[in-house]
């Protein structure tokens, strides 16, 4: 009833899966832990291999030996489909035999694509052809091999929900998450991973340039602010509009009153009624009135 990918990137050091279903929260079936392994176990995934997985990663066993303690604390073997891999490379993967057609599996270099109830191998041939010939981050490759198996069929009984997890050591939370997202109830759940995984990118390369210019030195930092106002240039809206708060003030802390202007109205631009945080910032002395009018005009 799904299909999945689990992968990793011994270089980056990430690893994770991408999955896909007719069903709410098909997600839930997946697990990755940064510098452990990642599994889905679908086709009445078992939660219980979840925690198996990391407990006998930890005890030295290789993939294939776990997939052995699954077989022992689970009747209905047969009935399940799992992807593994480890953060070595080491891939594994398990279509029982009770799976219903279309169901396989396919294992290449760092990754394992696997999928039930599919329109056909053809889902998995794309999926593991796109995932070897994309570039990118991890969560950039996973979601390509997703959408490459939904573009071909996916799950014959339609679509519903879909997931990308990413780990990656210190990545942002106090689990290493890196990139999490999930979509609920869609028409086109893999399509709307593919948007936000977009909106993430413009949210983090926006980041970046203004971490630069934070690390910068007074000399450079004209140069720094540049950039990232070439980078917003043409990204005026909702997702990066903090950013362009940072970049009018820095501006107009460097004395570049033509640049703070062009940077607050494209704030005003995003947000019409941050206005009310200008006259703020006009009447604590942060903004100029004479800057103020110019914004407003």
């Amino acid at each position: 009833m799904t299909f999945s990918i689990v992968a990793v990137d011994i270089e980056s050091k990430e690893i994770g899966f991408a999955i896909a279903s007719c069903t709410w929260d098909a997600g839930m079936v997946g697990t990755a832990k940064a510098e452990k392994g990642a599994l889905c176990s679908q086709a009445q995934g078992y939660f219980p291999f979840h925690s198996v997985l990391y407990e006998k990663i930890d005890e030295g066993m290789n993939l294939e030996q776990i997939f052995e303690e699954f077989k022992k604390i689970d009747e209905n073997i047969e009935n399940r489909q799992v992807g593994m891999v480890s953060f070595s490379g080491e891939v594994f993967a398990f279509t029982g035999s009770e799976n219903d057609e279309y169901a396989g599996h396919i294992i290449g270099d760092s990754y394992a694509c696997q999928g039930n109830i599919l329109t056909g191998p053809e889902v998995l041939e794309h999926m593991s052809q796109t995932f070897e010939s994309s570039d990118g981050m991890l969560a950039e490759k996973l979601y390509a091999a997703l959408q490459a198996g939904d573009d071909v069929g996916g799950d014959i009984r339609g679509k519903m929900s879909a997931r990308v997890l990413v780990k990656k050591k210190n990545g942002s939370d106090l689990e290493d998450t890196y990139i999490d997202l999930r979509v609920e109830d869609h028409d086109e759940p893999v399509k709307e991973i593919g948007r936000l995984l977009a909106v993430r990118k413009k949210i983090f390369n926006a980041y970046l340039a203004m971490r630069k210019v934070m690390e910068t030195g007074e000399r450079d930092k004209i140069v720094a602010l540049e950039e990232m106002q070439e980078y917003l240039s043409d990204k005026v809206d909702r997702t990066v509009i903090d950013y362009h708060s940072f970049l009018a003030d820095e501006f107009l802390q460097m004395g570049l009153e033509e640049e703070a202007i062009n940077s607050y109205q494209d704030v005003l631009t995003i947000a019409p009624k941050l206005i009310r945080s200008l006259k703020k910032q006009v009447k604590s002395g942060h903004i100029p009135k004479s800057i103020f009018e110019k914004i407003v005009e």
